[in-house]
């Protein structure tokens, strides 16, 4: 087996991957109801971008249950009822 050279970035797995994006959603959502207008807007969109990066990224997983599963618990930290939507 071939070495990976050092240059290469590491691969993450499925797991970290999730609990990354998981923790980005979260925080900019929290950053989203501390601000207001266009800063809070702003963050919002942030979030969704992460949640749209994590799915290109592991939308294949052989586990789709437990994909599916992350997929909604990803989506319900978007949909956070205490931010007040535009």
């Amino acid at each position: 087996m071939t070495p990976v050279p050092p240059h290469l970035p590491r691969l993450y797995s499925y797991a970290a991957i999730t609990t990354h994006c998981a923790t980005q959603i979260a925080q900019f959502m929290a950053e989203a109801r501390r601000k207001s207008g266009a800063e809070a807007c702003y963050r919002r969109e942030r979030a969704y971008g992460v949640y749209i990066g994590w799915r290109a990224l592991v939308g294949g997983h052989a586990d789709q249950a437990m994909f599916h599963r992350d997929d909604l618990r990803l989506e319900a930290l978007l949909s956070d009822p205490l931010t007040p939507s535009p």
